[in-house]
């Protein structure tokens, strides 16, 4: 006979109630344990939060009274009281009155002047010590610092009373003791303040620790003590160890009373809950087995697995109908999930028009309309039986738009063919509807379009044309017909750039976008150029096709061609230019340089004064040739975009100076004043071009002196600095000359220009010097104006910008790292130079000196290989035959003359004076630069500078 399994509330019984004795054990020990560790910790965090809000508490007592008493020195009662010395009594004493900065009893206050005299109180009567008295003299009278003191004397603040950032005097705040100052301060634990030697300042309880006791006479036995320093002060937290083991003792017996009362519910709860499920679970098996009416199989479990009768019995019901119920679920199931998955709505309704099933689609549909679910079906059937369409228009709620929806009546019939019914099947066709239209207005758009536009289709081999406008039909002749369906490669040529084709290969091959010009050619075979815009199209995440817009840029592309012909001619022609401008510097200048030098050479000998005066008429005439000639240059040079500004720093003044100096013996020759008068605000050293400066007030001077026979002339300079730190230079020359006829004023800085024929027979000159001064202007940023009435003078005026600069940035006229200088030496100079005339005349300018000529650089370079004399400076000539002198100074700093020669000071001798001359010779390698016609003086000093300078090897030409 089997054993009668046990009862389902003896099992929860003996199963639950071991594990309930050991987890209330547990828990009851972990309780205690927590409990009296959070309890002392409390107890620890409470002292020290007292510790901390009494720090806090003095801080802010000590730091808001500074602050106060700060904010009360800053106001001009105080402040004036310390200079008005008269009137201070009528309003301080009331001031003094008011004041009222903390909540102690007993405050005392002073003011104090430099001298450390009280001036006037509040309730002084202080009773200081010497030492503290002189340290808050010492740091606020003398140091204008705050100072603040807390001791057993009491607490003392003092702040200065500031005049333009110095102490004139001090405002004091005194309090006897520490105690009146935190007294009215809540407290929550027993706090005791005291100095380094133990002295009590402040006691919470006076009945337990009176102030102005010693600390160490306290018996702490039974007290927690929790302590901080503050400055020179020790802060105390003293609480009853007694307290905390009371709270602790009262939380145990709380504890044990919740864990006792906790066991017995439990139990009682256990209890219940078994007879419940013995009761519930019973029914439960007695009504499943009547309703199942199963057989009596035998539920199979494991010998070894104790389990209740009731739920034995009932997991041989259940498990029946289980089955039974999942099977059909299953079929329910995969029919509901046929009609949610349908991407049309759908509704069932019953012969009285009842709504027996529909899906969420319908439902959706039914919350985008106005009224509820049987209402909306209602108007559907309706419209359908009396429209032939089976299409309706239905308002959306959440758009504002109209729907457009098919509807399909179906029959539902049983399985005996009777019609219990019908169903709706409804198509929202609205989006359908839309993109319809949407592609009909870009293809006609397209269509329309003045571009030419093209689709091709990549995926398909060949990548044919699948789409053409009407703008490629007439572009290229080419019909829809006879494109579509082929390659675009048939409107290539031979012509046509593989390069460019290739491009565009690889940019499809990776589907990249690309944009190109290319030849192709018409239906016709005329080519044109094709500006072809390639961009990908991608359909779901993929490049499926290309759309192409074409563009007919031929004649651009020939106007392209035209402008890059013109800008060619247009810089040849520029090349050309200055080619013949350097050219005709060189073959004039080179005839002026023989006639000066002549000159000079004549000069240098015994001439009789009749000699003398015709010598200085030629050479009166060859400074006015040179001066035409330079103007002339100047000009061309401004035509040709060859003029540069130069920006360097130089002393404005000491051009001035300069200027002033030059002209005046020519004024002082005609009996003129000459008057300079400079308001330069500081700025000496400026940024700019102080060639092309002093090149304009000279033309100005110039024609001051020339028009004026009587009276005086008038420079005056000034600089005007502007808010981007950039100065302005305005500058006027009055004179008293003839002046000029008001309608010649307008044409007056016209090229070759004068005021009329009779000026120009009786003055001279060639109408530029007013000309090129107008367009130096206006290249250094700056303009020119002239004020004149005839017969009484004019006066010019022009501006220039310039820059600040450094003095420091002044360069010297010679500078060398490690020279020596050597005077009075006969040097030996090698002379290259092609023109017979030139060598002479510098054979005898150097007479004093050893030299030799050579006529080209190839016979320079052998004399400096043959000769064993070693030469101490080479003068070249830039322009010679055979080799220049640019070519042969780069050969001896290569080394093709000698190690000797690699570094000889090489002076370069140009009657070029053209942009880049300079620069060319400095960078063939030459140390400096020479330009003819030049004075006999200028080679000397020149030729001496440099043959008196000892170089190292290593160094290079710098100048």
């Amino acid at each position: 006979m089997m054993q009668q399994p046990p009862r389902l509330r003896s099992l929860l019984l003996s199963s639950m109630l071991p594990r309930l004795v050991l987890l209330v054990a547990v828990l009851s020990i972990i309780l205690f344990a927590l409990s009296f560790h959070f309890i002392v910790k409390q107890t620890d965090q409470l002292q020290q939060q007292s510790v901390d809000g009494l720090e806090q508490d003095i801080n802010y007592i000590v730091s808001d009274t500074t602050r106060q008493l700060a904010d009360l020195a800053a106001n001009d009662i105080i402040i004036n009281s310390l200079v008005d010395f008269e009137q201070r009594d009528n309003y301080l004493p009331m001031f003094f009155r008011s004041l009222n900065l903390t909540q102690a009893k007993s405050v005392e206050f002073a003011l104090f002047d430099f001298a450390g005299n009280r001036v006037i109180d509040k309730n002084w009567n202080a009773v200081i010590p010497e030492s503290l008295s002189s340290a808050w003299r010492q740091q606020t009278l003398g140091s204008s610092n705050a100072y603040s003191s807390v001791s057993k004397y009491g607490v003392l603040i003092s702040v200065p009373v500031l005049l333009r950032g110095v102490a004139e005097g001090a405002l004091v705040m005194y309090v006897d003791s520490l105690q009146s100052l935190l007294a009215p301060y809540p407290r929550l634990t027993n706090q005791l303040v005291t100095d380094s030697s133990g002295h009590v300042l402040f006691s919470s309880e006076p009945s337990l620790i009176a102030p102005n006791s010693s600390f160490s006479d306290f018996d702490d036995s039974g007290y927690a003590i929790k302590k901080a320093d503050w400055q020179n002060l020790t802060l105390y937290s003293v609480k009853p160890t007694i307290t905390a083991y009371r709270e602790a003792a009262w939380t145990g017996i709380v504890l044990l009373a919740m864990i006792v009362g906790f066991v017995f519910i439990i139990l009682h709860m256990v209890s219940m809950t078994g007879t419940l499920a013995e009761r519930t679970l019973s029914t439960l098996y007695n009504d499943i087995k009547n309703r199942l009416n199963s057989d009596d199989k035998t539920s199979l479990r494991l010998d070894s697995e104790v389990e209740a009768q009731e739920l034995a019995d009932i997991r041989e019901a259940f498990d029946k109908l289980i089955w039974d119920l999942t099977e059909v679920s299953l079929s329910n199931e995969q029919f509901s999930n046929v009609l949610e998955s349908m991407g049309d709505m759908l509704v069932v309704v019953d012969q009285d028009k009842q709504i027996l099933l529909s899906n969420k689609r319908f439902d959706d549909f039914c919350h985008d309309q106005y009224g509820e679910k049987n209402g909306i079906l209602k108007f559907i059937m309706q419209k359908l039986a009396s429209s032939q369409s089976n299409e309706l228009t239905h308002f959306s709620v959440s758009t504002g738009q109209e729907r457009f929806v098919h509807w399909t009546k179906t029959s539902l019939a049983d399985a005996n063919g009777n019609i219990r019914g019908d169903i709706y099947v409804g198509s929202d066709e609205t989006e359908q509807r839309s993109l319809e239209s949407h592609v009909k207005v870009l293809t006609h758009a397209m269509d329309e379009a003045t571009v030419s536009i093209i689709i091709s289709d990549i995926k398909r081999v060949g990548q044919p044309i699948i789409y053409v406008n009407s703008a490629f039909e007439e572009l290229t002749g080419y019909s829809r017909e006879e494109i579509i369906g082929h390659n675009c490669r048939s409107m290539q040529g031979d012509e046509t750039s593989k390069q460019t084709v290739d491009q565009i290969r690889e940019a499809i091959a990776v589907r990249e976008p690309i944009e190109t010009t290319l030849l192709n050619y018409k239906k016709d075979g005329s080519a044109f150029y094709n500006r072809l815009n390639l961009t990908p199209v991608k359909i779901n995440g993929e490049v499926t096709h290309y759309i192409g817009f074409q563009q007919d840029v031929t004649q651009q592309r020939q106007t392209e061609q035209y402008l890059q012909d013109a800008r060619e001619k247009a810089e040849e022609s520029a090349r050309l230019k200055s080619s013949f401008l350097a050219s005709m510097s060189h073959e004039i200048r080179t005839p002026i340089h023989g006639i000066s030098g002549v000159l000079q050479l004549m000069a240098s000998s015994e001439l009789t004064e009749e000699q003398k005066h015709y010598l200085s008429l030629a050479k009166f005439s060859i400074q006015g040739l040179l001066h035409i000639v330079n103007d002339i240059l100047d000009f061309s040079k401004i035509e040709a975009g060859q003029l540069q500004i130069e920006e360097n720093p130089f002393d404005i003044l000491e051009s001035l100076e300069n200027l002033q100096s030059q002209y005046a013996i020519m004024c002082q020759e005609k009996g003129l004043a000459l008057h300079f008068h400079f308001d330069l605000q500081g700025f000496h050293v400026v940024q700019g071009d102080d060639v092309r400066f002093r090149q304009i007030l000279s033309n100005l001077l110039g024609n001051a002196v020339k028009f004026t026979d009587s009276g005086c002339i008038e420079v005056t300079t000034s600089i005007q600095q502007n808010a981007d730190n950039s100065l302005k230079l305005l500058c006027s020359v009055k004179d008293t000359g003839i002046g000029i006829a008001q309608d010649k004023q307008s044409t007056i800085f016209d090229v070759f220009t004068q005021e009329d024929l009779s000026t120009t027979r009786k003055f001279g000159g060639t109408g530029l010097g007013l000309s090129i001064s107008k367009q130096l202007c206006e290249l250094m940023g700056g303009d020119i104006k002239l004020e004149s009435v005839k017969g009484h003078g004019s006066t010019f005026s022009f501006t220039i910008m310039l820059e600040q600069a450094d003095e420091a940035l002044l360069k010297p006229v010679h500078h060398s790292s490690g020279v020596k200088r050597e005077k009075g030496k006969k040097r030996k100079v090698l002379i290259v130079e092609d023109n017979d005339i030139n060598q002479v005349i510098v054979k005898q300018h150097l007479n004093n000196h050893t030299t030799l000529s050579a006529k080209s650089g190839l016979e320079a370079l052998e004399a400096l290989n043959k000769m064993k004399v070693t030469f101490d400076v080479v003068l070249m000539d830039c322009q010679m035959p055979e080799m220049d002198g640019f070519e042969a100074t780069k050969r001896i700093r290569n080394g093709e003359a000698g190690e000797r020669y690699l570094n000889v000071p090489i002076i370069a001798l140009t009657a070029n004076a053209m942009k880049g001359d300079k620069e060319r010779c400095v960078n063939a390698g030459m140390d400096d630069y020479l330009s003819k016609p030049f004075d006999a003086i200028d080679l000397i000093d020149k030729v001496e500078h440099w043959a008196s300078i000892e170089r190292n090897s290593e160094e290079s030409a710098v100048h």
